[in-house]
């Protein structure tokens, strides 16, 4: 197995099975600074391999590159006795989250205890309140994303190394968060092994 097809298949179980169960917030195509309150759209979070693209040049029918989850690869080693190899890697989340929309907001349903509902579009629209809660988004995200993991053993056929456990933490820039407001970043990493399957041809000089 090599190191390309471990990632891409990491990758793709990610998707599957972690960003599959979640939907986030992406932002309107005419919403720029001054018009956070536009309407936004619930999207299931796209899965990269090593690198997020740039927005223009996404894979088909994906629509930004903000939500999303990418497998990176931190380090690797083989052990030339167990003939097993070893990939150290991280995934990284990211979420875009401005503050509430009208839509995100649910009040009691009048004359029916316990049931909810969302303010009629056009009073919708008009409410918006800006703050810095959208962390919990990318943060809901690595929580998805933790118990996909320690739930299993294997994804897509690949051991994840339990015993060295799971770390995470967010995105940081010199020890300090940093503000990247309307932006939220986070990462886990994990290690798993793979069996190292070499094949060799021998040139003969005669």
């Amino acid at each position: 197995m090599s190191v390309v097809n471990t990632i891409e298949r990491l990758a793709k179980w990610a998707g599957e099975n972690i960003c599959e169960k979640v939907r986030l917030k992406l932002p309107a195509e005419d919403s720029g600074n001054e018009s956070y309150n536009q309407r936004y759209e619930l999207v299931t979070p796209a899965a990269f391999a090593m690198f997020v693209p740039e927005n223009d040049r996404l894979p088909p029918g994906v629509k930004s590159n903000v939500p999303s989850l990418c497998v990176r690869l931190l380090e690797g080693s083989d052990s030339l006795t167990e003939n097993k190899g070893r990939l150290r890697v991280q995934m990284g989340f990211s979420a875009w989250d401005t503050g509430c929309h009208g839509k995100d907001i649910f009040r009691p349903k009048v004359g029916n205890p316990g049931a909810f509902e969302q303010p009629p579009p056009q009073e919708a629209a008009g409410c918006f309140t800006r703050s810095g809660d959208g962390w919990r988004d990318a943060w809901n995200f690595v929580d998805t994303a933790l118990r996909a993991i320690e739930s299993t053993e294997t994804m897509d056929g690949i051991r994840l190394v339990k015993e060295e456990g799971i770390q995470f933490g967010p995105l940081k820039e010199q020890e300090a968060i940093p503000d990247l407001y309307p932006l939220w970043f986070a990462w886990l990493t994990f290690t798993v092994e793979y069996p190292i399957a070499r094949s060799h041809s021998w040139d003969c000089l005669l």
